[in-house]
């Protein structure tokens, strides 16, 4: 049964909680794919909580060159800390975006300080887990593991008369990924490694799905 968010703050949470895990700036358009696909938010609350969302600081946008860059941050990036004490709904600072503004695939949209501190500090007791896992692994399918500057890697090593294979992920917070696992023939092996170096995104979802016991996930459309 599908959980549709109501309430305006929850809304608000959810969305600064996925695009601060995602953790990089995306396209009005390619984080609403993102939240509107599994039913937790319509399209009509996430234009109008997510453009609030900008007039209080809380989301800032980039050009597409400048979030290419590591060392470009918006002036939004600065705004003290304390302000995350304030309400959601409170006054806007900031213009709300246009429609045209919004529809422009090379304005990216990233969370500030103080969305960051609202969405890390508040989702745990606002959103259900569940909600949060399965949008997350919804976003991890729709964006690629190259978009998010993740680096692969994969070696293995004779153990005996088998194999062990090792896989890593890493990205810009660190590990994502670390794996050895035992191969008791060449054939596997060459599973393994090509499995891998294919799809490295999905082994990974998938191996958070079945630790997490959210096996559906795998399967979800």
């Amino acid at each position: 049964m599908k959980m549709t968010l109501k309430n305006p703050e929850e809304i608000k949470i959810f969305i600064l909680y996925l695009l601060d895990r995602i953790g990089y700036p995306l396209s009005y358009s390619d984080l609403g794919t993102i939240v509107i696909r599994d039913g937790v938010i319509d399209y009509f609350a996430y234009f109008e909580y997510f453009s609030e969302l900008v007039e209080s600081g809380h989301i800032a946008a980039v050009t597409e060159s400048e979030s290419d860059s590591q060392n470009s941050r918006s002036h939004y990036e600065k705004l003290p800390e304390a302000e995350a004490k304030e309400r959601l709904d409170g006054e806007a600072k900031y213009p709300r975006p246009t429609g045209e503004e919004l529809s422009d695939p090379a304005m990216k949209y990233f969370v500030t300080s103080t969305g960051r501190l609202i969405a890390r500090s508040l989702s745990e007791n606002i959103l259900m887990a569940a909600v949060r896992e399965k949008s997350y692994i919804s976003a991890m399918r729709h964006l690629s593991l190259e978009k998010k500057g993740a680096v692969c890697d994969q070696t293995f090593e004779i153990d005996g008369d088998a194999f062990l294979f090792h896989c890593s992920i890493n990205d810009k917070d660190g590990v994502a990924l670390d794996l050895s696992v035992r191969a008791d023939t060449v054939y596997q092996l060459n599973r393994m490694r090509l499995n891998f170096d294919e799809k490295p995104d999905v082994i990974m979802r998938g191996i958070i799905a079945l630790l997490t016991g959210n096996v559906n996930y795998l399967f979800d459309e």
